[in-house]
């Protein structure tokens, strides 16, 4: 599986941090058919702008993620967009490291491009579990990280 990476702000984030959960995806997700994402690195003001534009919310997010699509050159790559600050600000609050939340957020985001979704509760809890076992943790009931995108 391939990863188109781009950290234009050069937050000196390494892909490595996300080609290793891309490994690992087709251990969890056997039936992916994801071929290649592209992972894009941004700031609160990019993102706020792709949410507006694309989902219609008029503030930032920590990641969006949109599905391939089928361009008149070919097929697009499923994207991934993640807002460096933001997931900056929630490593601080829930007091983990910026790599494990960038790492969360890609996860999340692999996810949601693979078909998964958090709209119900019941589907919220599918998709946080695939989300843990991607990253080889185990859900914290009580102190697990709300889906909120």
């Amino acid at each position: 599986m391939k990863l188109i990476f781009s950290d234009p702000f050069v937050y000196g984030i390494p892909k490595s941090l996300f080609s290793n959960l891309l490994k690992r995806l087709p251990l969890v997700l056997l039936a992916s058919t994801l071929s290649e994402v592209e992972l894009l690195l941004t700031n609160n003001a990019e993102i706020h702008a792709l949410n507006k534009q694309y989902r219609g919310i008029d503030k930032p997010t920590d990641v969006l993620s949109f599905e391939s699509t089928q361009m008149p050159s070919g097929i697009a790559p499923a994207q991934i967009v993640i807002s460096v600050e933001r997931a900056r600000e929630q490593a601080k609050e829930i007091g983990q490291s910026l790599h494990e939340e960038l790492r969360f957020l890609f996860a999340h985001g692999l996810m949601h491009i693979s078909g998964f979704d958090h709209k119900t509760p019941a589907e919220e809890e599918v998709m946080l579990g695939k989300v843990y076992e991607l990253l080889g943790r185990k859900p914290q009931s009580e102190t697990s990280k709300t889906l909120n995108n």
